[in-house]
């Protein structure tokens, strides 16, 4: 079912409206965060060097993860309209002969 509703998003412009919507309605439902302005000052006073350090990779490694996800996701879809493309291919030399 999944691969035959890749075959009706040929069209890049639907995909690319797909993609918008998706990212409209995702975003509209969340709130601006602000961060404590005392977070920084916290972390100098606390004595531990290394803290700000894991708090620059925990930020890190929240930031890759959409990165991580999407690429994954991407490849994936790409990998499977292509072995769809190669087996129509086949199917279509098949009747050719």
């Amino acid at each position: 079912m999944f691969i035959r509703w890749l075959g009706y998003m040929k069209n890049i412009k639907k995909l690319i409206l797909l993609f918008a919507v998706c990212c409209i309605s995702l975003s509209a439902g969340t709130n601006t965060v602000q961060a404590c302005p005392m977070c920084k000052i916290a972390a100098e006073d606390a004595g531990n060097d290394r803290l700000p350090q894991a708090y620059m990779a925990s930020i890190l490694a929240m930031l890759s993860m959409p990165t991580l996800i999407f690429t994954v996701l991407g490849v994936s879809l790409y990998r499977i309209s292509d072995k769809e493309q190669q087996i129509a291919d086949q199917l279509n030399n098949k009747t050719e002969k």
